[in-house]
């Protein structure tokens, strides 16, 4: 054979190069790239669950706050326009329930009145306070009496039941009116007006009990009704009749 040229040999040597890099490429360079930006993908989702997990966060932290000044307000509230009454003690609400029948609303409403110049013509008076422990109410806030308004009349001039109307805000109990009604007495300017009066208490209502460890799917033991398969058993199968005798062996 004759004696290959060099510049053959040259770009025979470039061909293998190339060749080797290509393939260095294909079996270590592509694979690292592939694996590179897997990695890449799983940071910026990871990242992207960080971001919502901070923003999530900052929202349950203003949550968490308003819910504490709700709590608050309603404490605040409750210690200006209401008693102390918790119905953790169902005997002690009966009890603090009668105090506020007997000696405190009657004077509340006369007060109230009177403060604005009106005067009462009827209904300030209260039934017989409840002799049974009453249901907490879910809401917090208890109507007295018994769930009904106090059917009040009142007489004055226009400005004094105005004045009245406007100072809903002042009473010491949480109270609304459900409408106005103006009626001429002919006495004067003095009008009468038949208040509907309605009065709440704020209550503490008590804390739920956790519900039993067996409730549930799959209770413990001892939960499951005897029967195949955990179905309960129809009434009478498996009981031995009282005054039946049992037949003999």
């Amino acid at each position: 054979m004759g004696r290959i040229p060099t510049w053959a040999v040259i770009l025979i040597g470039v061909f293998l190069f190339a060749g080797a890099g290509a393939l260095v490429f294909m079996l270590m360079i592509k694979p690292e790239r592939e694996r590179l930006d897997d990695l890449q993908g799983q940071l910026q989702e990871k990242t992207d669950i960080a971001n919502k997990l901070d923003a999530t966060n900052a929202q349950l932290a203003d949550v968490t706050a308003q819910w504490l000044e709700a709590q608050e307000q309603v404490q605040d509230l409750r210690e200006a326009r209401s008693i102390p009454i918790s119905f953790g003690h169902p005997a002690g609400a009966m009890i603090a329930l009668w105090y506020e029948y007997r000696h405190d609303l009657v004077p509340l409403i006369e007060d109230w009145v009177q403060s604005s110049g009106c005067t009462i013509e009827s209904g300030a008076s209260f039934p017989a306070p409840p002799m049974t422990p009453p249901a907490a109410p879910p809401s917090g806030f208890m109507q007295v009496p018994g769930g009904q308004p106090i059917a009040l009349t009142v007489s004055g001039t226009l400005q004094q039941l105005e004045r009245l109307y406007r100072s809903l805000d002042q009473f010491e109990r949480v109270v609304t009116i459900s409408d106005l009604v103006l009626v001429p007495t002919g006495e004067g300017d003095r009008l009468q007006a038949p208040v509907n009066l309605a009065i709440y208490l704020l209550v503490e209502a008590p804390t739920p009990a956790p519900a039993p460890a067996g409730d549930g799917e799959g209770g413990m033991e001892g939960d499951m009704p005897p029967g195949d398969g955990g179905e309960p058993m129809p009434e009478g199968e498996g009981e031995v009749p009282v005054d039946e005798e049992l037949p003999p062996e």
